[in-house]
């Protein structure tokens, strides 16, 4: 059984294996690689957080903003190309460029830019933090909101949560968490000791808000649009 499409969290791992004695193989993917360029081996053996072994055929790596490849296990973009010959090698792109910001941009040569953040370790293994553009930069430090989500979305009160940053004054921005809850009322100092108690201090959402329900678009993913406006009509006292 394996999975794609969105995140997997270790606690959904967990669950299902506890459930069906089959544990979820996770997979990281994008159409232009095409499809599928990291699984996890077959069996049960996995990595927390991680979304599997990058493919023979591809080389991946973590890159800085100036586009310097960085040391397995280090933080960047994650790029792809080609690893060997008569697969797809990288070179391939629209013929006019992409369209970004009402108009067409060039294409860039050499791997490809997801747009995703992450890790890639000596041995291959592969972790998404988040989408780029998705960074939170809180007094300077970044936190990945699908970080904070994985462990949220592990309370068995929680259906879906989505973390984005509102903007502040002092820091630039702060750490805010919209919760779609299942069943009773959901007690927010349960979601917020569980935070404290796996996350970094400045990881811990500040701001909190529980909804019935968070818009999702047609592949069933939460829509983003209009979420820090949906933190204000909805914001709770601090826990």
């Amino acid at each position: 059984m394996w999975s794609g499409g969105g995140d997997t969290s270790d606690a959904l791992r967990q669950a299902f294996a506890a459930a069906h004695g089959l544990v979820p193989r996770a997979t990281y993917g994008l159409t232009e690689a095409p499809t599928v360029v990291s699984i996890d081996p077959p069996g049960d053996e996995w990595r927390p957080g991680g979304s599997g072994r990058v493919l023979p055929q591809y080389d991946v790596a973590a890159y800085d903003d100036a586009g310097q490849r960085l040391p397995a296990g280090e933080t960047g973009e994650l790029r792809l190309r080609g690893a060997t010959r008569g697969v797809w090698t990288g070179a391939w792109r629209p013929p006019l460029g992409y369209w970004d910001d009402g108009a067409v941009r060039a294409p860039e040569t050499g791997p490809v830019p997801t747009g995703d953040v992450g890790t890639v370790d000596a041995d291959g293994w592969l972790r998404v933090l988040d989408r780029k553009k998705l960074v939170i930069i809180r007094g300077g430090a970044n936190v990945y909101p699908l970080e904070v989500e994985r462990v949220i979305g592990g309370h068995p009160g929680v259906a879906r949560v989505a973390v984005c940053g509102v903007p502040d004054e002092r820091l630039g921005q702060r750490v805010a968490a919209v919760v779609e809850r299942v069943g009773p009322p959901l007690d927010v100092a349960e979601l917020d000791a569980l935070c404290r108690r796996d996350l970094a201090g400045y990881k811990v959402p500040e701001v909190w808000s529980v909804v019935d329900a968070l818009p999702v678009n047609a592949m069933g993913k939460v829509s983003r649009v209009g979420l820090t406006d949906l933190v204000e009509q909805h914001r709770l006292p601090n826990p």
